[in-house]
């Protein structure tokens, strides 16, 4: 009989992520994506719990969050991070146009906005751009 055996040693993270997206299958998505690519992340539905994450937990290497989202968009989050001296790029992922994007206040640099909807390259080149 062969038994096969897998080895599963300790990993180390590529950093922080905070993940924003209200809707849960986008979440999840987001969240498994990310992890693949061996980001520790922390996923969330709002950008109020987003915000106190980043607060006991400032040592981030990105926020990932979608524009629309209840009672804080992504911007808004993006510019409150800003406002605690995070320099962590911005990832803006968005089904609205760059236009309402910048009339929202824009993605403060470093930073970039994707068009949903965002494919799997898209999405891991992108980080990895903001990242290098």
């Amino acid at each position: 009989m062969i038994t096969r055996l897998r080895y599963i040693g300790e990993q180390l993270s590529r950093g922080l992520v905070i993940f924003v997206e209200d809707e849960e299958t986008l979440r999840k998505l987001g969240e498994t994506i990310l992890s693949r690519m061996g980001f520790e992340v922390s996923a969330h539905e709002d950008a109020e719990s987003a915000l106190e994450k980043i607060k006991q937990n400032p040592n981030i290497v990105l926020l990932a969050t979608d524009m629309s989202l209840p009672e804080m968009n992504g911007v808004n989050l993006a510019h409150k991070v800003r406002g605690l001296g995070i320099q962590a790029p911005v990832l803006l992922m968005s089904g609205h146009d760059e236009a309402d994007i910048l009339e929202a206040g824009g993605v403060p640099p470093p930073g970039i906005m994707l068009q949903k909807p965002i494919g799997l390259a898209d999405l891991r080149a992108t980080v990895d751009s903001l990242l290098s």
